[in-house]
């Protein structure tokens, strides 16, 4: 037998906390450890070829035009002021998948709604970016309440 179940512990209720962003109430669950280096690793393991492609394939359009001390090509990357935009693109990828895991966490207030379904697109049509950092560093906030103290450290 389960200890939640010795205990009579529904879990749905003591793994969800709330926060207010804006005036706006959210619930969020928090994961299992288990869960967590799942999302960890979807977040480390990001696709990133659509968004190379999609930083890569203007400047590569351009290239004669742009390149020059600034802007350097390479076989496979583009350097701008000396910054790989490979580099750019793979923490952008992490970024999105990183915001799309955490805003998955969150309870939805509709019965029957799927979290699991959402894409980072449909987070971007409805949300500004500086919107959806804070949401991400809140529902993190959340889930691990030392976490802002311990990477102070």
């Amino acid at each position: 037998m389960k200890l939640s179940e010795i205990l009579k512990v529904n879990q749905q209720i003591l793994r969800t906390r709330a926060f207010v962003l804006g005036g706006q109430n959210f619930k969020v669950r928090v994961p299992l450890a288990s869960e967590m280096e799942v999302i960890n690793k979807r977040i480390s393991e990001a696709d990133i070829t659509k968004k190379t492609e999609e930083l890569i394939n203007p400047l590569l359009e351009k290239k004669g035009t742009l390149e020059s001390e600034s802007i350097v090509y390479l076989d496979d990357d583009v350097l701008v002021d000396g910054r790989s935009v490979k580099d750019l693109a793979k923490m952008t990828a992490q970024t999105e998948q990183r915001i799309l895991e955490m805003v998955k966490l969150l309870v939805p207030e509709v019965d029957n709604a799927n979290m699991e379904e959402l894409t980072y697109q449909e987070i971007n049509d409805e949300f500004p970016f500086p919107v959806q950092l804070e949401l991400m560093k809140k529902i993190a906030e959340v889930i691990s309440p030392g976490y802002e103290e311990t990477r102070k450290n």
